[in-house]
């Protein structure tokens, strides 16, 4: 993951995408406390990249995203029914599938919050703006901490 190539003058990375602004987010749930924050932005291709990425467990801002999504990726083989707003079936995904439709853990109704002694941390995001032009990227990369991803 390094940054992309700012000459162009499409909104295209350098394999030919159209690149994308996210926001990555976070709940903290504690015995005692909870907050709610933004942990950078991401320029990436779609929503597929910003979960791998999410995934492989970044250091940003000198502390790391840590979460058990491999560990979930592995351990649900047998994926989770799709209901409708009726509860009727309408198909089966599996544990990636569902993260990349909710935007993430923290979007997620039934995610397990009740091993929180230490404090438990969910992950998602949300797509801030689509088609991102090569000076958007720049000027953001100047401005804020932004990760972009080729």
């Amino acid at each position: 993951m390094n940054g992309a190539t700012l000459a162009r003058s499409d909104n295209k990375n350098k394999r030919g995408y159209v690149m994308n602004l996210y926001k990555i987010n976070f709940t903290h749930y504690a015995p005692k406390d909870s907050k709610e924050g933004i942990i950078t932005y991401l320029v990436a291709s779609d929503d597929e990249q910003v979960y791998e990425y999410i995934k492989s467990e970044p250091s940003i801002n000198e502390s790391g995203l840590y979460n058990s999504w491999k560990h979930d990726e592995e351990e649900c083989v047998e994926g989770f029914d799709i209901y409708d707003e009726k509860f009727n079936w309408i198909g089966h995904e599996s544990f990636k599938e569902k993260m990349i439709r909710l935007g993430g853990e923290m979007y997620d109704e039934y995610a397990d919050v009740s091993d929180a002694y230490y404090g438990v941390t969910h992950y998602g995001w949300e797509l801030v703006k689509e088609s991102v032009l090569e000076e958007d990227i720049s000027i953001l990369m100047e401005n804020i901490h932004l990760v972009v991803l080729d």
